[in-house]
């Protein structure tokens, strides 16, 4: 019953320690696109393996002191930027009640602003969609870089002339620019986690 109620007090639908992975992997990701390295460059300036650092991009998996120290100094970002306070502060319970809710006047899509980091260098989304197709996102910040990770149901989100269907458990990396749709088909309810991040100055 206790471990019920603590599942039933989390603010969104994915473990907090994923959610830190995937902002991890998305910061990295982002300073190394802004410093125009390939993953096998940064590879020779780290010392860090190829598929090691794939893995940490993709939020698969949680670096070492060790690995974050030496991507610190590849990538010339200091270690306490990579991961946001939020974290660092941890915990911090975020009520259903709390955040900037948007519901679409329109259709039945519903978002929750659960972090909006201070220089909006970093926001988390929970969304909502039943039947419907979302093609404005203009009350969110722009972000630079975007990670979906679809919590329940089913998302199809279109890419400039590519469509990515995501599932419960799915996600999808990709510049915000490059985004023009995110539907659900039929009465099916889609709910998924936005992660926007931007460039790191």
């Amino acid at each position: 019953m206790e471990e019920e109620q603590k599942n039933q007090e989390r603010p969104i639908g994915k473990d907090p320690d994923e959610i830190l992975v995937a902002v991890l992997g998305e910061t990295l990701k982002s300073r190394r696109q802004e410093l125009g390295l390939s993953m096998e460059r940064l590879s020779q300036l780290s010392s860090v393996s190829r598929g090691m650092l794939g893995l940490i991009e993709s939020g698969k998996t949680t670096p070492s002191i060790g690995i974050l120290w030496k991507l610190s100094k590849a990538l010339r970002l200091p270690i306490g930027e990579m991961i946001p306070d939020l974290f660092a502060q941890a915990p911090r319970f975020v009520p259903k009640s709390e955040g900037k809710f948007w519901k679409s006047p329109k259709t039945k899509v519903e978002s929750r602003v659960i972090l909006q980091e201070d220089k909006d260098r970093l926001l988390i989304v929970e969304w909502k969609l039943e039947g419907a197709k979302v093609t404005q996102f203009s009350h969110l910040p722009t972000m630079h870089h975007l990670k979906i990770i679809q919590s329940s149901g089913e998302s199809t989100i279109r890419l400039g002339n590519r469509e990515f269907v995501l599932q419960s458990g799915d996600s999808l990396f990709f510049p915000q620019s490059d985004l023009e749709s995110i539907e659900t088909k039929g009465k099916e309810s889609s709910e998924f986690i936005w992660i926007g991040t931007k460039k790191a100055r």
